[in-house]
């Protein structure tokens, strides 16, 4: 089950993203991320998959490879350093509050998909 984790980030970070690009590709990446974790999560919740190694693969390494979060605190400190720091803080802000509804809302069409999760497997 450790190796889950690496195993799945090195294929979430093989991905074709815009990973290395400046804003707003890590924010969108981010974005796309925060919500397929919302609906892996939920869809996880529902339906168990074989084994323990579901939601450390997926969640942890899957999408944790595919996201940006290392590139998107060096944009924001760069901004904050560049004397930009009411960009910088707009799109720290931004992001992470971007994140919280697309996560939020990949949950919620996972859930309208396979239905509620039980009680106690959320």
């Amino acid at each position: 089950m450790a190796s889950a984790p690496p195993c799945g980030t090195s294929w979430g970070s093989a991905s074709p993203h815009p990973r290395h690009r400046t804003s707003p590709g890590s924010p969108l990446c981010n974005m796309v991320g925060a919500f397929a974790l919302g609906a892996v999560m939920t869809l996880l919740a529902a339906h168990r998959l074989p084994g323990p190694w579901g939601k450390p693969f997926l969640s942890t390494g899957l999408i944790g490879g595919f996201t940006t979060w290392s590139h998107f605190i060096v944009e924001s400190d760069q901004l904050i350093g560049a004397r930009r720091s009411g960009v910088g803080i707009i799109y720290l802000v931004l992001s992470i509050v971007g994140g919280v509804i697309a996560a939020a809302l990949g949950a919620r069409l996972a859930e309208l998909r396979v239905g509620r999760p039980a009680e106690g497997r959320r």
